[in-house]
């Protein structure tokens, strides 16, 4: 009924014209005579025809003010929703479908319609959207007459940046992106890993987005002084409170020593390596139970250089005391024991 009903509330204004139009008409009549009388028999049927019929278009297809289509991944199941042109673009789309996500069940709910945009275009959309959500774990794809809006979460850190560098590149002929939500892997735990030699620093592992790489880098590079910064990083999400603060407090420890390891897994930090004295060491692992933040707990191996080179001395020395040993006790070589000369070469 309330299709009906703006055109009920037009035949009635019509009607009300009409008969304002006919008194006013006949008022003139009986002044000017019967020439006028035409006039205002011909004015209501002219109205009745502007006025549309109450039966108009009712055996007409509705036409599509929004043409919108949907492919959404949830699990091991691909649901294609909204609308298509033809049962032959149907099947083109099922052909799509069925190349990008040949281990999924698809669960096709299309419906034919018309009024969408040109064919090519559409079909064009269609299949950039579906590629998106190839490299989505889970997530949807969909269109909106021309526009395309792409949620979900990547399948890997290198999914991410495929689906990001092309929403933000050239676009199919006619499609603009109304909406990109697409999120980074969820990484479980959230590793970060920061390894120092004497030519590189490099880091690799997780972070959160490519504004924090850009400050990770940064600071590494106001930390440190070597000449090569190696970023293995991939974007995830995930990552625990205070994690950046975490980066940050693992980052400074690790300046002050002259090589090393620190590792962020979840919320356990973990570090390794050699400092130039013992005073040090001390300080750097005091310096990191201080600026950890609460959430997190740290294991620590640090030595210093004196202890090493102390412990280098004992290895190479133990050696040279048993040859030395061995030469008080009748050997001319003190290096070759008796039991390894040959039989005549023994005194």
């Amino acid at each position: 009924m309330s299709e009906f009903r703006p055109r009920f509330l037009l035949i009635c204004s019509v009607g009300v014209l009409a008969l304002t139009l006919d008194a006013v008409l006949g008022a003139r009549a009986g002044r000017s005579g019967d020439g006028a009388s035409d006039s205002v028999r011909a004015a209501p049927a002219m109205l009745a025809e502007m006025a549309p019929s109450a039966n108009q278009g009712s055996d007409a297809r509705p036409r599509q003010t929004a043409y919108v289509w949907s492919a959404s991944r949830i699990g091991s199941t691909l649901r294609l929703r909204g609308l298509v042109p033809s049962e032959e673009d149907r099947r083109t789309v099922l052909g799509m479908v069925k190349a990008h996500f040949a281990d999924l069940e698809v669960e096709d709910r299309l419906k034919i319609a018309e009024g969408g945009p040109p064919r090519e275009q559409w079909l064009g959309a269609v299949s950039f959207g579906l590629n998106q959500l190839s490299h989505l774990k889970q997530g949807s794809a969909r269109l909106l007459n021309a526009g395309l809006k792409v949620e979900g979460e990547a399948r890997s850190g290198a999914d991410y940046d495929e689906v990001k560098k092309a929403l933000a590149g050239p676009m199919p002929t006619g499609l603009t992106v109304l909406n990109d939500n697409v999120r980074p892997p969820v990484a479980d735990p959230f590793v970060f890993v920061a390894s120092l030699d004497p030519n590189a620093l490099t880091l690799s592992g997780s972070v959160l987005s490519e504004n924090m790489r850009k400050q990770v880098k940064e600071l590494s590079r106001r930390l440190f002084e070597r000449p090569m910064l190696d970023d293995q990083l991939q974007l995830a999400s995930g990552a625990p409170k205070d994690w950046n603060n975490a980066v940050e407090a693992s980052l400074r420890a690790l300046s002050r020593l002259d090589s090393g390891k620190v590792s962020l897994s979840g919320l356990v930090l973990t570090i390794d390596g050699v400092a130039p004295d013992k005073g040090t060491a001390i300080a750097v692992s005091s310096a990191l139970k201080r600026e950890l933040p609460a959430l997190f707990s740290s294991s620590e191996s640090i030595r210093w250089k004196e202890a090493v080179i102390s412990r280098n001395a004992g290895e190479l020395l133990a050696p040279r005391i048993k040859e030395i040993d061995r030469t008080e006790s009748g050997l001319t070589t003190g290096a070759i024991p008796l039991e390894d000369l040959p039989p005549l070469a023994r005194p």
